[in-house]
């Protein structure tokens, strides 16, 4: 999905008995990598089924309205990505 659409989906996400869900901010993404994996670059016993493609943050690129940091999960890089292209969303909960 798109940036803004993963925004939103995040928002309005209820799983699970809660309603508190959000995108996570680019260090909290960065922050579940494996940098001892590879394709994917994260733990596949705690995240499993883990596509190693670009995930979304809620963190903007310095500057730009149209890109923001997103975790590539095949290999663990951290790059701007343009908000109108469709890459994967993992929600999370609690406030940063």
């Amino acid at each position: 999905s798109t940036w803004a659409v993963a925004l939103s989906d995040c928002d309005s996400l209820s799983w699970g008995g809660h309603t508190d869900w959000r995108l996570p901010n680019g260090k909290e993404l960065r922050s579940i990598v494996d940098n001892h994996a590879y394709n994917p670059s994260i733990d596949a016993t705690a995240f499993p089924a883990t596509p190693s493609d670009y995930f979304w943050s809620s963190s903007s690129c310095a500057g730009s309205v149209s890109c923001t940091w997103g975790v590539y999960f095949d290999d663990s890089n951290v790059n701007d990505i343009v908000k109108s292209d469709p890459y994967d969303v993992r929600c999370i909960r609690g406030g940063p």
